[in-house]
């Protein structure tokens, strides 16, 4: 992404159940022509995410036991947002103490800062701009219609319905050399 190092982020969002297909219909996938390149079915858009929060990644359990493990070369770049700690600290998701994950990020101080894209200071904190795509997913169930032996039209699964999806993710970066494809 215009730099001649990698450089790693970390993403900590929450999905809806509905985002994902059962584990039993993954298990019927069969991919024939494992060669071809697939078109999605359904585009469902760009979501935007404002990062707001930093993870600090060795208290970061208390959110989730794996980011520690997953997010270990971000670590002062894994990002989340207060809404979804909010969420997970809600009793129909993980139902943690708001107070031990507000424990474990630290805010963005506001007025949020200049877009990195518009500042040339390579020293001067900026607000970045990353977007990743994912071309072709299985997303859902797909039905078919057809009729049963006595004539009457009914609908069955006929096979996974397949996606893309891109975000584009607004977070906090302490200088602007670490955000340099952001122009």
């Amino acid at each position: 992404m215009g730099q001649s190092q990698y450089q790693v982020m970390c993403f900590v969002t929450r999905f809806s159940k509905n985002e994902f297909i059962s584990a039993d219909a993954m298990s019927k996938l069969r991919q024939r022509n494992p060669g071809a390149v697939r078109q999605p079915e359904d585009d469902k858009g760009k979501e935007i995410f404002d990062m707001d929060l930093s993870i600090e990644l060795d208290k970061s359990s208390v959110i989730s036991i794996h980011l520690p493990l997953f997010c270990d070369e971000a670590v002062n770049a894994t990002f989340a947002r207060e809404i979804d700690l909010r969420a997970w600290a809600s009793p129909k998701a993980l139902s943690r103490d708001i107070v031990s994950l507000t424990s474990s990020v630290k805010r963005f101080p506001p007025p949020k800062p200049v877009r990195c894209n518009s500042t040339s200071n390579l020293w001067q904190p900026c607000q970045c701009h990353l977007e990743a795509c994912v071309g072709w997913y299985p997303c859902g169930l797909k039905y078919c219609r057809g009729k049963d032996s006595s004539g009457k039209i009914m609908s069955y699964r006929c096979g996974i319905k397949t996606c893309r999806k891109c975000r584009a993710f607004n977070y906090h970066v302490q200088q602007k050399q670490l955000c340099l494809w952001d122009e």
